[in-house]
C-alpha cells in the first residue's frame, strides 16, 4: 500500500498509544507471599527457551515464582499464546483455591530464576501466616489481566487485535523485543493467518507507523485506531 494512500485505510490516530495498557502490579502483597513461600521453595535457574509444566512428576499443581526473567504462557489444548509475563510474578496461585482442568505450558523467553512450591504446601503456608488477603490481591490482579485480554481480543476486528499486540510488544524491553518475531508472536496470540498479519504490518511499515528489523519490532509510533 503506497504511503500516499495510507489515509484511505488509516483513520483517526490514537491520542495515547499506551492508554489502558497497564494494570498496576500489586508488588507489596506479592512480596509478602514470596517471603514466606521461598522458605520451602525449590529454587531454579533456567536458560531461555526452557519448557515448563504447571504440574510436577506426581501430577500435582505447582506454583511458580519468577524473580528474574520473562515467560510465555501457552494453553495446551490449542497452543494459544495466552500471555507474556515478566518478573517478579507468581503463576498458579489460583490452584490453591481450585485446580483447573485446563493445562498450561510455560516457555522461558530469557534466562529465569525463581522457585516452585506445590500448591497444597503453599496453601498451608498462606493459612499459617494469614496471607489470604495478599493472595486475594494477587489473584484479583490476574483476573483483571484476563478481563483486559478478553476485552481486546473477543469480538474485536483483526486490525484491533494486531494493533493492541504491537502496543504490548512496544512496552517490552529492547532485549526482549529483539528475541521474539513479530509475525510469529501475533499469530500464536490471535490465530490470525500469517498472510493477513504480514499484509497489515507491511502497510504500517510503509506508513512509518512501526519500525522493524529482521522480523523483530524496533519501535511503534502513534498507531491508527482503524484500518
Amino acid at each position: 500500500m503506497p504511503v500516499s494512500n495510507r489515509d484511505r485505510h488509516f483513520i483517526e490516530l490514537s491520542l495515547d498509544k499506551r492508554v489502558s495498557i497497564m494494570i498496576t502490579k500489586p508488588l507489596t502483597p506479592l512480596e509478602a507471599i514470596r517471603s514466606r513461600l521461598v522458605e520451602v521453595g525449590n529454587k531454579f535457574t533456567l536458560p531461555a527457551d526452557s519448557e515448563l509444566s504447571m504440574f510436577n512428576e506426581h501430577n500435582e499443581p505447582l506454583i511458580w515464582f519468577f524473580s528474574e526473567g520473562s515467560i510465555i504462557l501457552h494453553r495446551e489444548t490449542d497452543e494459544l499464546l495466552m500471555e507474556l509475563v515478566s518478573a517478579p510474578t507468581l503463576l498458579g496461585l489460583a490452584n490453591i483455591f481450585q485446580t483447573t482442568p485446563i493445562k498450561y505450558r510455560l516457555v522461558t523467553q530469557t534466562d529465569c530464576q525463581g522457585f516452585t512450591v506445590p500448591a497444597h504446601l503453599a496453601s498451608e503456608i498462606i493459612e499459617k501466616n494469614r496471607l489470604w488477603q495478599q493472595a486475594c490481591h494477587w489473584t484479583s490482579y490476574v483476573v483483571r489481566g484476563l478481563e483486559r485480554r478478553d476485552s481486546r481480543f473477543i469480538g474485536t476486528t483483526t486490525y484491533s487485535q494486531i494493533r493492541v499486540t504491537l502496543l504490548i510488544m512496544d512496552s517490552w524491553s529492547f532485549d526482549l523485543r529483539a528475541r521474539i518475531g513479530v509475525i510469529s508472536f501475533i499469530q500464536k496470540r490471535t490465530k490470525i493467518s500469517r498472510s493477513v498479519i504480514a499484509e497489515i504490518l507491511s502497510a504500517l511499515r510503509k506508513g512509518n507507523y512501526i519500525e522493524m528489523d529482521k522480523g523483530k519490532l524496533v519501535s511503534v509510533g502513534r498507531l491508527p485506531t482503524s484500518y
